[in-house]
């Protein structure tokens, strides 16, 4: 229940921040969302530590998603964006929903792989906050909300990332006897760190940093570029269990 609780908070968020879409509280809207990717996170931590994963719970973070992750972040483009673009502007948010609803269809039928240390994928939960907070960091950076035509670029190229093979690291392979030989070790630290003086940067600089460097891990060979960490997460005689370690992100 507590997961499920966390989930559902996730989906509560999100339409918070179309309510504040229409006020036109932008920025706020933003940040709800982004409080609406850490629900989601949590959902996943909070049922592995109960052991209460389940395919109920696993249904209902995939419908949350397409919520939190595809409708409220489209709703929120179209509307700072594409509110004057006419059908041209409102099938580009569309498409956004449309690239989220496939990822969420693809992960959840895909057999279980090799791949337990990273994702096949850009997650959407990430794609959608780093395409949230292009608006922030504009407004912080520029003076501005950014340009509709950025944020159509940003469509396509996440759209396209999150149902291509471009490996992405999953947050679970972040143990703590390995930290900081982990790709997310010291870039934890300096997200928090960085985020607590500039916060409407950090994150969209960050998470482009950490989609840059996945596609690079992929053109060198090295997808995850943290195969070790897994393995000393069980023995010969205790094999790991993809259900025990599936993050929420999807």
């Amino acid at each position: 229940m507590a997961a499920a609780a966390m989930t559902l908070a996730g989906v509560v968020l999100a339409f918070l921040s179309m309510i504040q879409v229409v006020a036109g509280n932008f920025s706020t809207a933003v940040w709800l969302l982004f409080a609406a990717t850490m629900a989601d996170l949590l959902d996943g931590t909070v049922a592995r530590a109960l052991g209460a994963i389940s395919p109920f719970g696993q249904e209902l973070d995939s419908l949350a998603d397409v919520i939190a992750a595809g409708v409220a972040p489209a709703f929120l483009i179209h509307q700072v964006y594409f509110a004057d673009r006419g059908t041209l502007g409102a099938l580009v948010a569309a498409a956004w929903i449309g690239a989220v609803a496939c990822r969420l269809a693809r992960f959840n039928v895909a057999p279980a792989g090799p791949h337990r240390n990273y994702f096949v994928g850009i997650p959407c939960p990430i794609a959608a906050t780093l395409l949230c907070h292009y608006l922030l960091f504009s407004r912080e950076t520029f003076g501005t909300d950014g340009s509709p035509l950025i944020i159509f670029a940003l469509v396509v190229v996440l759209g396209g990332l999150m149902l291509s093979t471009v490996p992405y690291w999953k947050s679970t392979t972040l143990l703590p006897h390995e930290f900081w030989n982990h790709p997310y070790g010291l870039g934890t630290v300096g997200t928090a760190v960085a985020a607590a003086f500039v916060p409407n940067q950090t994150f969209f600089v960050i998470l482009s940093l950490s989609i840059v460097a996945a596609i690079v891990g992929q053109l060198v060979g090295r997808p995850g570029l943290a195969r070790q960490t897994m393995t000393t997460t069980a023995t010969p005689s205790e094999p790991i269990v993809l259900s025990q370690i599936e993050p929420a992100l999807r």
